[in-house]
């Protein structure tokens, strides 16, 4: 008879505790068509770092000229990090943006992702074209921050051979503001 209690306690105690817990919604419908922008970017990372192509990069600043470099010793790593802040597939962002998908006409992809109006994230929008075949093609985003000391927005866009999805050209348009100083734009292009 104890053994007979033990085992029926025992099965309303898991039954009850299967009943508590909070069902976990399947892998494959959170990520589905989902486009892994950090898994990208570490992988071209990584390419790029071996491959140590050329790279024409023109910087302007405010009132002053263009400076224009071409060198092969980039840390791609650091170079790409403002990137790697739009992965906006991360389960605490999702909440904060809404998702359209769209197909064209070649079979392309556009994934357009919009922070929603009282949504408190840096990413306004964020614009992915992938190929036909999932390779990044092009990148758009608008990246705003601000507080009581300083105000930043950066446009950002990012190119890549439909292809193979490589990359082949970036570039970030910029302003900054301090409280007590003054605003400072930029713009920076680089080609591969």
């Amino acid at each position: 008879m104890i053994r007979y209690t033990s085992f029926v306690l025992l099965s309303l105690l898991l039954t009850f505790t299967a009943a508590c817990e909070r069902p976990v919604p399947p892998a494959a419908d959170a990520a589905k068509g989902a486009y892994n922008l950090n898994g990208y970017l570490q992988q071209q990372i990584q390419r790029l770092q071996q491959e140590q192509p050329m790279v024409l990069k023109s910087v302007k600043t405010k009132d002053k000229s263009v400076e224009t470099v071409e060198t092969a010793e980039v840390d791609w790593e650091e170079e790409l990090a403002m990137f790697q802040d739009l992965d906006l597939n991360r389960p605490t962002l999702q909440e904060y943006y809404t998702r359209t998908d769209s197909t064209l006409a070649d079979g392309s992809t556009l994934i357009h992702y919009d922070r929603l109006p009282d949504a408190e994230a840096m990413v306004q929008h964020l614009y992915l074209r992938l190929s036909p075949s999932r390779h990044l093609e092009q990148l758009q985003a608008m990246v705003q921050d601000q507080n009581v000391l300083f105000f930043t927005r950066r446009n950002l866009q990012l190119t890549a051979d439909p292809a193979n999805g490589n990359l082949s050209s970036y570039g970030v348009e910029g302003t900054q503001k301090l409280i007590f100083g003054d605003t400072l734009t930029y713009h920076i292009n680089a080609n591969l």
